[in-house]
């Protein structure tokens, strides 16, 4: 899988902009805020529908102007196909997604066009911070394997949303749908059910290739470890097991105005060498940990689909030493890479394909391809 083209009108800080870039590694490199980051950004919009690091679609659209357009080119086993985000603040419909020029209806039929796995410094949050960035984390790299999973996820979050709604009304009124809360228990736990199981199998995997990875960037023997901490200990009847345990929890529950168990609770935990790298790990050691995360993940979505997705690495070199960017670089040469750095010195260009200088001036971004 590779992206033959990518268009931009009116995107971020690109007034107009058409890249064909090389089926190997491509290098952006320019000043912090000319525009690097935006490339990847476009990206993972045709990929997954959304920013990687914004959830208001409205901020991509370029100062003064009425709508945005990201469109980009694929080449697959297929064939080729064509992506396109366009954003319209200021209409009801604000986001459109267009498949080979036919609009989607849902969000699950763009899943697996364009697979991409993306690096930035804001991923270190899955060592670091709380459960959520690791929730969201296995969410996105699922749901390019199943659209089951996508959509699983979708009706568990309507369903979650319909049983908050019910307690918050609880804590006022003891009388106000209490009935209604074994229904929507029900209605939540099959797709519970499929988000946990899926989850378990894709972290196994993840643990191993992950470890591997570690050691191969690291040059060292330090065993990395992922876990699944879920609210359900069950490994069969898992629908069965969340409905029991909601029950259990309901009057904590009402107390709380809110689902205290469930999916939306459960959590990754890493360690190295058996000890909890949230509490105890360098901050090399967490690049490292988070990078050989992002590198499994390309491993697990190629064996998954026979096509190796598109890597984006965001300002990933500047804190690696010189032995860990030059064993990154060798993981990566047989994908489809677009990395951004500030300094082009910071990778070794002699194992890069193509080269481009990111500038912006009067806010409009340009690119501008550079020898090596």
């Amino acid at each position: 899988m590779q992206i033959t083209e990518l268009k931009l009108k009116n995107f971020r800080n690109y007034e107009n902009l058409s890249l064909c870039p090389d089926p190997g590694v491509n290098l952006f490199f320019g000043r912090n805020g000319s525009g690097k980051t935006n490339l990847l950004e476009a990206v993972h919009y045709a990929a997954l529908g959304r920013s990687h690091r914004i959830s208001n679609d409205a901020n991509v659209v370029r100062y003064g102007e009425a709508g945005a357009l990201s469109t980009i080119g694929v080449s697959t086993a297929l064939g080729q196909r064509e992506i396109a985000v366009r954003f319209h603040p200021g209409e009801m419909q604000k986001k459109e997604i267009l498949i080979d020029g036919k609009k989607i209806q849902k969000f699950s039929d763009m899943m697996g066009c364009l697979r991409c796995v993306i690096f930035s410094p804001e991923d270190l949050g899955l060592i670091r911070e709380g459960p959520s960035v690791r929730r969201r984390y296995l969410d996105m790299m699922i749901s390019q394997i199943s659209r089951r999973y996508f959509i699983a996820l979708q009706q568990y979050r309507t369903g979650l949303d319909q049983r908050n709604a019910i307690l918050k009304n609880l804590r006022t009124d003891p009388s106000a749908g209490k009935s209604l809360l074994g229904v929507f228990e029900e209605a939540i736990a099959e797709p519970a059910a499929e988000i946990i199981r899926e989850r378990r199998r894709v972290i196994s995997l993840l643990s191993e290739i992950a470890g591997e990875t570690y050691c191969r960037i690291s040059g060292t023997e330090e065993q990395l470890r992922i876990a699944y901490h879920s609210s359900v200990r069950e490994e069969d009847h898992i629908a069965e097991s969340l409905c029991r345990i909601l029950r259990e929890n309901r009057e904590d529950d009402i107390r709380l105005g809110m689902t205290s168990v469930g999916p939306h609770r459960d959590d990754l935990i890493l360690t190295l060498d058996r000890n909890l790298m949230k509490q105890f790990s360098s901050q090399g050691q967490v690049r490292t940990a988070a990078l050989s995360m992002k590198l499994s993940q390309m491993k697990i979505l190629t064996d998954d689909s026979g096509e190796e997705p598109v890597l984006l690495l965001d300002d990933v070199m500047s804190e690696l030493d010189r032995k860990r960017r030059a064993s990154l670089i060798n993981e990566i040469r047989s994908f489809q890479t677009f990395i951004t750095c500030a300094d082009r010195e910071d990778v070794d260009c002699e194992k890069v394909s193509r080269i481009w200088q990111v500038s912006a001036e009067s806010g409009s971004a340009s690119l501008t391809e550079t020898e090596k």
